[in-house]
């Protein structure tokens, strides 16, 4: 069972619409290429942003965690979208159904560069 939270914080989960080019690049930082996906309430508990190797790569770690009320469309939300909360965008590493038991999704982000 979830915890009783305040879930006092709007925000916007969107989905690319973009396509690539020639090259085969997705341009991810030009704003007409993300759609609305849904809008939701939430709480957020930010995390200590830092960076590890892992297998020659610098990787960043979760820096926002969003906790929201389950829904059936924000459980299908996926690590192609993204999150925005005041006009800051949050690229989705994960979305969890907590204890699979449709009460609360936790949507773990990193802050989009």
């Amino acid at each position: 069972m979830s915890k009783c939270r305040t879930y006092n914080k709007r925000v916007q989960v969107q989905q690319s619409n973009a396509t690539a080019d020639a090259h085969g690049h997705v341009d991810e930082t030009d704003e007409s290429n993300w759609d609305h996906y849904t809008s939701t309430y939430a709480a957020v508990q930010t995390k200590g942003g830092r960076e590890f190797w892992k297998v020659d790569q610098v990787a960043a770690d979760v820096s926002h965690v969003w906790m929201c009320p389950w829904s059936e469309t924000l459980a299908a939300a996926t690590p192609k979208m993204r999150v925005v909360y005041d006009s800051q965008n949050y690229e989705i590493l994960s979305v969890i159904d907590i204890d699979e038991a449709h009460n609360e999704i936790e949507i773990q982000t990193r802050r989009a560069v």
